[in-house]
C-alpha cells in the first residue's frame, strides 16, 4: 500500500493499493457512510440543444465522491466494488453509482471518515511495511538459460542468471549437464529462500520447468513442496512478467493470506478441547483481555465493525495484543464465526 496523502485534521487519507492484499485491507476499512472519491466511469450528461445520437453514449472518466452504502469483495477476487449516492463530482449529484478498485488504477483512493479509529490507520501502516517485503520467488527458464528473481512491490529484482551450457553432444553428457544446470539453479534458490517460506513460481515455455520440478522434488523435496508451475511463451524477466499479467501473483496473495488464518483458527481449535491456551466468546475474549493474557485476537470481519468489536480492538491495543481480523467468506472464516466470531491465543492460562 502507497499512502500518497494523509491529514487526520480533516479525517482524510489517499491511498494507492499495489497488491491484492491491499484491496483486502481496504475492505477492511472502508465502511458504510465514509465518503470516497475515485476516479471512474460515467455516461456523460449531454448539454441542452445536444441533438439525440441514435448510437449509445459513451463513458467518460471523471472524479466522484460517494457516501458508501455497501462495500463488497466476495471469494478474493482482484477487485473492491463500493456503491453508494453521488456527494461530489461534475453531475448526477444523488445518483447512484458504483466504484471498482483494483491494482491497476492509476490514480489513488481517498478516503474521508468521521474519524479514523487506531486499528484502521494500524492496518494501513502494515500494509505499507508488508509491500517492502519479498513476496514471491520466481524461477524463469528455458533449455539456454535460467533467471532467478524475487518480485517486490517495486517491481522484479533480478538475482542471478545460471547458464545451461548446453553442447549438443552425446545424450549422456547433455543429461548430466541438464542435471548440473538444475542443481545450480536449486543451489540458488535455497541460498535465497533462507528462512522466509517464500512461494516459489516456476515459468518457462517448453519441458525444462517441469523437468526442474521433478528433479526438484527428487534432490530438495521440502524446497520444492508447494511449487507452482505456470506456462509462458518466453523465458527471463519477459516470461516472469507473462506470469503476472495474466494473473498467477493474485492467487498467491489471495492464497497465503488464507493459509495465514486458517492456522491461527486451526491452532485455536486444537487448544480449546484440551482447556489449553486458547479461549473463545465475546464474554471471555473480553476478560481475558483485560487480564493481559491474549497472545492473539482472532475477530471475524463481520464482528470488527460492531461496537463490540471496537471494545475488544481498544483493549487488544491497551494491553499490547496482536489482533487478526479473520475474513469470513472462507472456511476458517466460518470456523470462528461458529464460535461467535471471537477467539483468543493466549499467553498464560486463565
Amino acid at each position: 500500500m502507497k499512502v500518497i496523502y494523509k491529514d487526520l485534521k480533516k479525517n482524510e487519507i489517499k491511498l494507492k493499493p499495489e497488491n491484492l492484499d491491499d484491496i483486502w485491507h481496504l475492505y477492511n476499512i472502508i465502511e458504510k457512510g465514509d465518503l470516497v472519491r475515485a476516479i471512474t466511469f460515467r455516461t456523460a450528461e449531454e448539454k441542452p440543444g445536444d441533438m439525440l445520437r441514435s448510437k449509445k453514449l459513451e463513458k467518460k472518466p471523471m472524479k466522484l465522491g460517494i457516501r458508501v452504502e455497501d462495500i463488497s469483495f466476495h471469494d478474493f477476487s482482484d477487485r473492491l466494488r463500493i456503491h453508494g449516492v453521488i456527494e461530489e463530482g461534475p453531475q448526477d449529484h444523488g445518483s447512484y453509482h458504483t466504484l471498482n478498485i483494483d491494482t491497476k488504477m492509476r490514480d489513488g483512493i481517498t478516503i474521508v471518515k468521521d474519524e479514523w479509529k487506531p486499528h484502521y490507520l494500524e492496518r494501513i501502516e502494515e500494509a505499507v511495511r508488508s509491500s517492502k517485503r519479498p513476496s514471491v520467488i520466481f524461477i524463469s527458464l528455458d533449455d539456454e538459460s535460467a533467471t532467478i528473481a524475487i518480485l517486490r512491490e517495486s517491481g522484479i529484482q533480478k538475482i542471478a542468471n545460471i547458464e545451461s551450457h548446453k553442447s549438443g553432444k552425446m545424450y549422456n553428457e547433455e543429461s548430466r549437464k541438464s542435471q548440473d544446470y538444475y542443481a545450480e539453479i536449486i543451489s540458488t534458490v535455497k541460498n535465497l529462500q533462507k528462512n522466509d517460506n517464500l512461494p516459489i513460481v516456476v515459468v518457462g515455455p517448453g519441458f525444462h520447468k517441469d523437468n526442474l520440478v521433478k528433479y526438484g522434488k527428487e534432490k530438495a523435496p521440502e524446497l520444492f513442496k508447494n511449487i507452482i508451475l505456470c506456462g509462458t511463451s518466453s523465458a527471463g524477466v519477459n516470461g516472469i512478467q507473462e506470469a503476472i499479467n495474466i494473473g498467477t501473483i493474485g492467487k498467491i496473495i489471495a492464497d497465503k493470506r488464507v493459509v495465514y488464518e486458517t492456522k491461527l483458527v486451526e491452532k485455536l481449535l486444537q487448544e480449546i478441547p484440551k482447556n489449553g491456551l486458547a479461549t473463545y466468546g465475546k464474554k471471555e475474549v473480553k476478560n481475558a483481555l483485560s487480564m493481559g493474557a491474549v497472545e492473539i485476537l482472532l475477530i471475524a470481519d463481520s464482528i470488527v465493525r460492531t461496537e463490540e468489536g471496537e471494545e475488544l480492538l481498544r483493549l487488544a491495543r491497551k494491553n499490547s495484543s496482536k489482533f487478526v481480523i479473520v475474513n469470513t467468506s472462507h472456511e476458517a472464516g466460518k470456523k470462528l464465526e461458529g464460535l461467535g466470531g471471537v477467539g483468543a491465543i493466549l499467553r498464560f492460562k486463565i
